[in-house]
């Protein structure tokens, strides 16, 4: 496996952080809303509104689904290593019978208590009482780790689909009029000429002038749309590249579980690994760089 083909850079990750900082200031920043149309009100202007829209409901959900991400992932990495390594322990032990007996050796005929897994305190399903139910045990937590890779694929699928429908929320609400009477001054631009008012943003602006800090904020803000959709993107195909890997070690178990001697068990076995110790790797790498 190609691991440069996968990798995720610091760059990356600040782009992710950017955003789920900014689906954080959404509500305060859209709640200053009302603020600036009153206050232009106040100074004699025509009050105007600006229609809610259900698209910006998830904001502050998305951002606590981002933040808890990395913790989400780590989970997933334990389980995905706990799993392989039973794994493991598991095509060990049968070469080892092996070694001891015959390729040609009936499974039928392999007493399921020399292999380790048999003494494990828990259960998908049941206690075995064959090796074929070990193997079977075997496929049931990879099947269990599959199913926690979908969740975060979900979590990431999510999160970008939503983002298309906050940009144009965002991007309509910053150049909506601040009054009924003139065209000008945009709600951006309102919102940067008090303090009280003005987004709480990351960026280094050129000028103190607030028509100038609202261009430099949307700007910034629509940049960071389109490169929090690639990151996404990427993370999403990454994370279907780990579901694939899984499914196919599941399947490997599947025919491992159909074989009928310790030979064609023990090949089955040997690809799973294989198979295990890719998306291990893979789940390192996304795991770490999240934690930075």
């Amino acid at each position: 496996m190609n691991t440069l083909a996968f990798e995720f850079t610091a760059a990356q990750r600040r782009e992710l952080e950017r955003y789920t900082h900014f689906l954080g200031s959404l509500h305060p920043t859209f709640n200053n809303i009302p603020v600036v149309f009153e206050r232009r009100k106040n100074s004699g202007h025509q009050l105007t509104v600006l229609a809610e829209d259900s698209r910006l409901n998830n904001a502050s959900f998305n951002e606590r689904y981002l933040q808890g991400f990395w913790e989400r992932t780590e989970d997933a990495r334990r389980l995905c290593n706990a799993y392989v390594e039973d794994l493991e322990i598991f095509t060990r032990e049968s070469l080892d019978i092996t070694r001891q007996t015959s390729r040609n050796e009936l499974i039928s005929q392999v007493d399921f208590r020399l292999y380790s897994l048999s003494r494990s305190l828990t259960w998908e399903l049941f206690p075995p009482e064959k090796v074929q139910d070990l193997i079977h045990e075997l496929a049931l937590r990879f099947f269990n780790l599959r199913s926690t890779v979908r969740q975060l694929k979900y979590t990431v699928v999510e999160v970008y689909n939503e983002s298309f429908g906050l940009k144009s929320v965002f991007m309509r609400a910053m150049d909506h009029r601040s009054c009924n009477c003139h065209p000008q001054p945009s709600v951006a631009q309102e919102l940067f000429r008090e303090t009280g008012t003005t987004p709480v943003w990351d960026i280094t602006y050129s000028s103190r002038d607030a028509s100038v800090r609202a261009t430099e904020y949307k700007t910034d803000i629509a940049a960071l749309f389109n490169g929090v959709a690639a990151v996404n993107s990427r993370m999403s195909l990454f994370i279907e590249e780990i579901y694939q890997r899984i499914d196919n070690a599941i399947n490997e178990l599947l025919r491992a579980k159909s074989a009928s001697k310790l030979g064609e068990l023990n090949f089955a076995l040997g690809a799973a690994v294989e198979g295990g110790r890719e998306f291990i790797t893979m789940m390192n790498h996304i795991e770490a760089w999240l934690r930075k």
